[in-house]
């Protein structure tokens, strides 16, 4: 019987973006929990039953590189993100790092059709410790598609064989090389995806605290602000809704150097103690993701300094919920927040 269920299962899953909505109704029992005012997603619930919860948690360090290469086939064999409508070219361009006397990738991302002089820098997501450039790829193209901008994809160094601030330096190093090269800083805009989102928030502090030129604009995708878990929603989310508990406790604990990092403002967020403004910036919640108490938090940290910041929430929706756009609800919020972009970058 567990081996007909286990089959059933792995049916709907690579059948499931060909059912409609009200065939999974039937399959599924409706039970959502109703969490401050809003259920999650009936569709998005619907993927989430059928996926088996994580274990990254109890993955050893030695077994790591082998499972990072794991985990990106499984990501870009599923799927998730829609294709762009035209074509977006790409070229792969390699910076020298000399931090780790090696080259660092900078995938370049070309739409069909450019209506700005700027560029965006992505930094993506995945906890500082697993994905690459390469999973990401077929979401830069749709929001490279989308927003007819030049996008630039960072592939930086992964935890826990490079701890914090590693990423960090070679974040600000990429930033520089731009400018160096002839992009002013005041024509690249940042935008990051969860752990990515954490980098741009890190790197502009970073940058603001010694005075060194700005970016335009920044667009943070539900970014991980506190390792120190104080937030409601951590308490109310943390086992259900795909960013389980034990899973984000131990991205930071790979990512952390030691203690004393949980006190450091490019580490944890929620240290601001800046005087000074960032960029416009737009910053994105989900209803159903545990961290969304602490991004919202990290919002109005950066509204009380005076920063041009929106925070979009969106109630029904879960974290990472921008990797899965052949989701309905989440193609319709991944393209409202790419047009409130549009108006700052």
């Amino acid at each position: 019987m567990s081996q007909i269920i286990k089959y059933y299962k792995k049916f709907l899953i690579q059948n499931f973006f060909y059912f409609p909505v009200w065939i999974l109704r039937l399959i599924f029992p409706q039970i959502r929990t109703r969490i401050r005012g809003s259920k999650i997603d009936f569709q998005s619930y619907a993927y989430i039953r059928l996926n088996p919860e994580s274990t990254l948690y109890k993955i050893e360090d030695k077994d790591l590189p082998k499972i990072r290469k794991v985990i990106e086939r499984n990501k870009i064999n599923s799927k998730l993100s829609l294709r762009p409508n035209k074509r977006v070219l790409t070229k792969d361009h390699y910076v020298f790092n000399k931090h780790e006397n090696d080259q660092m990738l900078l995938r370049e991302y070309i739409p069909n059709k450019v209506d700005s002089d700027k560029i965006i820098l992505f930094f993506h997501g995945g906890g500082w410790t697993i994905d690459s450039v390469e999973t990401y790829d077929d979401m830069v193209k749709y929001f490279s598609d989308y927003l007819n901008m030049k996008i630039y994809s960072f592939e930086y160094s992964l935890a826990p064989e490079k701890k914090f601030p590693n990423a960090l330096r070679e974040a600000e190093d990429i930033y520089k090389w731009f400018i160096k090269n002839g992009t002013p800083a005041n024509q690249i805009s940042l935008f990051g995806d969860s752990a990515g989102a954490h980098m741009v928030g890190s790197l502009v502090y970073k940058l603001a605290k010694h005075d060194s030129d700005m970016p335009n604009s920044l667009l943070m995708l539900y970014p991980p602000c506190d390792p120190l878990f104080q937030s409601e929603s951590i308490s109310l989310l943390k086992d259900k809704y795909f960013l389980l508990h034990a899973d984000l406790a131990w991205f930071w604990d790979k990512f952390k150097q030691n203690k004393a990092d949980e006190n450091d403002p490019m580490f944890n967020l929620l240290k601001f103690d800046l005087n000074k403004a960032f960029p416009s910036t737009i910053l994105v919640t989900g209803g159903f993701d545990p961290i969304c108490d602490e991004g919202a938090q990290y919002a109005n940290l950066l509204k009380n300094k005076n920063t041009n910041i929106r925070l979009l929430n969106y109630p029904t929706l879960f974290h990472n919920f921008a990797f899965m756009t052949k989701l309905n609800s989440a193609k319709k919020a991944v393209n409202n927040f790419l047009d409130e972009y549009k108006k700052i970058v």
